[in-house]
């Protein structure tokens, strides 16, 4: 381990912090229910900008945990910057996701997908079952938190826009409860290994 434990669990501690205000600011009610619902730009504007952005600030906190408690330093998480996508794919390389990502896939399913999503992917050349991994909203959840992904492939000069409005008013639909389900499972996980290190 790179880091000192102290460092480790105060990472831990705000990964927590933060997906408990997501719980308060995405309360049950709001559950399986997509922005295009809304019908207060308002309403949307608070679920585009503090619910993913908070989403994003757990997240990221919950992968940079798992990183540290990896091994990984400090330094090498500050380059991957705010960049879930990438903070993804190095928390793959260092753990087994599996049990993450069959939580984050049964809330998705229980969920359902938005009116016409599944249409729309299909529609977009790529596969409708897409929508219930949790890769599919991580990315989706980027484009809002960090780099707006464009559908050529390349990066919108607008990103976080969780935090700014954009002259688009574009966004990413994310289903929230997989992605909450997966990071909650992912920080029980995280947590029970902290355990044991603190313990000895």
């Amino acid at each position: 381990m790179t880091e000192p434990i102290e460092e480790i669990v105060d990472f831990f501690d705000y990964a927590d912090a933060y997906f408990s205000a997501c719980k308060t600011l995405f309360p049950e009610q709001h559950w399986a229910k997509s922005v295009k619902e809304y019908s207060d730009h308002k309403d949307r504007v608070f679920r585009v900008g503090p619910v993913y952005q908070n989403v994003g600030l757990a997240t990221e906190l919950t992968f940079k945990t798992a990183l540290l408690l990896a091994g990984h330093s400090k330094e090498k998480i500050k380059n991957l910057g705010h960049n879930l996508e990438k903070l993804l794919s190095q928390v793959r390389e260092t753990r087994d996701l599996e049990k993450v990502e069959k939580t984050a896939f049964e809330a998705a399913r229980i969920v359902g997908p938005p009116d016409g999503m599944l249409r729309r992917l299909e529609d977009m050349g790529q596969s409708p079952h897409k929508w219930y991994f949790l890769d599919t909203h991580i990315l989706s959840l980027n484009s809002n938190y960090s780099l707006f992904k464009m559908q050529n492939g390349e990066n919108h000069e607008e990103k976080f826009r969780a935090r700014y409005p954009a002259k688009d008013r574009v966004y990413r639909e994310v289903c929230v409860e997989a992605v909450l389900a997966g990071i909650d499972t992912l920080l029980s996980e995280v947590q029970v290994e902290l355990n044991k290190k603190l313990s000895k």
